[in-house]
């Protein structure tokens, strides 16, 4: 007996290494495969935050690095002269354009994810557009850059209030925006910045989340356009406070559609533009001149495709624009139900109703004179201004200037924080320390 328990005691303590040795084999692999998972689980949940962490510093830098602009205070249009941008107007030219609408880019990630450039091609023809130039977000779309009425487009801008712009006649993106808050300083910057690489540059959708207020349309230059209609998006406001405050602004009309294969995005609101053909040149100049209308064709909704075809194949359309003397006079294709002159401020010069034609004596006292027609079916024309001139030319309305003793002082101050944050941390963190070793 007591040999049995002998020899079962010395088994026993001849396997005990072995056992040992496989637990504490286990013990490590299983160590080594948590630590791999942790790390593993790390970096897919911080990875994300430390990419918006590079991104935010490259936004903070933008900020940092901005200038400050000094703005002069506006002052009317003036002069005895008069330009009125539809003088070489020819009745039987115009032109159907959209600037804004949005395809899939960037792998579906932004609006637009529905919509390929073959498919927009299709609607817009439907309704007898002459040309759709794709805007999307941060991308010049090549589609159909072969062509000779190609224009390449996009809307700049990324910033969560949606101040964009329209970029028209692009050779270029620009990456920068501020993308949290934007002063006045930052609003001119981007348009200064954008000005070298772009033909024409517009407003987008001023009313849309308050990208752009009224007020300051007081103040902003190095623009030509403004998105004034935009689906369903009006601002009218906008306008009249630029061209009371002297800046030779034209209208610009889009759909900005997202889906062209629902009828209410589509064919909703277009620039009429006056040339001879669809060449590039001749209407991007035309664009310039301000010899272009807003339409706003009025939406039915949920309308079935083939009656809305059929009521876009009937629109009216301006047949003549003269100025004789300080006396303007406009015609139309049909009769129009009510028509307005409006004039500093959005004030209603004049109006008529029920007729063709209609005319306004200018007043000397009169800045500008725009002509908005509502028509019968509820569409409506927008036309670019009458302006005063001191010399017959398009005034500059530059009011922007870079304030270099305040760029210098904001820098400096900037610099000052960062240098006392930086101070701060180093503080704590040695303070930290002394405890630890404590």
């Amino acid at each position: 007996m007591i040999n049995v328990l002998s020899l079962q005691i010395c088994k026993a303590v001849v396997s005990l290494p072995r056992k040992y040795c496989q637990s504490k084999r286990l013990s490590a692999f299983s160590m080594k495969l948590k630590r791999t998972l942790s790390k593993l689980f790390v970096t897919i949940i911080l990875l994300p935050f430390a990419i918006f962490g590079i991104l935010h510093l490259f936004f903070l830098w933008f900020y940092v690095s901005a200038p400050v602009y000094r703005f002069s205070e506006p002052e009317p249009f003036s002069g005895p002269n008069l330009i009125n941008p539809y003088q070489d107007m020819h009745p039987d030219h115009w032109r159907k354009y959209n600037f804004q609408v949005q395809s899939k880019a960037w792998w579906g990630i932004t609006d637009g994810r529905l919509n390929s450039n073959v498919l927009i091609d299709s609607m817009y023809s439907l309704l007898d557009y002459d040309y759709v130039a794709t805007s999307d977000y941060q991308k010049i779309n090549r589609h159909r850059e072969n062509e000779a009425l190609f224009i390449p487009t996009y809307e700049h801008g990324y910033s969560i209030r949606k101040t964009h712009q329209v970029c028209i006649g692009a050779e270029k993106v620009l990456w920068r925006d501020y993308i949290y808050i934007q002063t006045l300083s930052h609003k001119q910057h981007i348009l200064d910045l954008l000005r070298p690489d772009n033909r024409i540059v517009a407003l987008a959708h001023p009313l849309l989340l308050d990208g752009y207020l009224p007020e300051d349309l007081r103040y902003l230059s190095g623009y030509d356009l403004i998105e004034v209609l935009n689906n369903m998006r009006i601002s009218t406001a906008h306008w009249d406070t630029a061209l009371s405050n002297g800046h030779p602004a034209f209208i610009l009309a889009n759909d900005d559609a997202h889906d062209v294969s629902n009828s209410n995005e589509v064919g909703r609101r277009f620039t009429m533009i006056n040339a001879a053909n669809t060449e590039r040149e001749l209407i991007l100049s035309s664009l310039e001149k301000g010899n272009a209308y807003g339409f706003d064709f009025f939406r039915v909704d949920d309308e079935p495709w083939p009656d809305k075809i059929d009521r876009s194949r009937s629109i009216p359309h301006l047949t003549s624009a003269t100025l004789d003397s300080n006396r303007f006079t406009v015609s139309f294709s049909k009769p129009f139900s009510r028509l307005s002159f409006i004039g500093q401020h959005g004030r209603v010069l004049a109006t008529a109703n029920d007729y063709h034609t209609a005319s306004y004596s200018i007043a000397p006292t009169d800045t500008y004179v725009r002509t908005e027609v509502m028509f019968y079916d509820s569409s409506a024309i927008y036309l670019n201004p009458v302006t005063r001139s001191q010399d017959g030319e398009p005034a500059s309305g530059r009011l922007a200037e870079i304030d270099q003793r305040a760029t210098l002082l904001f820098r400096a101050a900037i610099a000052g924080i960062g240098f006392l944050l930086i101070i701060t941390v180093l503080f704590f963190i040695r303070l930290r320390k002394k405890k630890i070793r404590q």
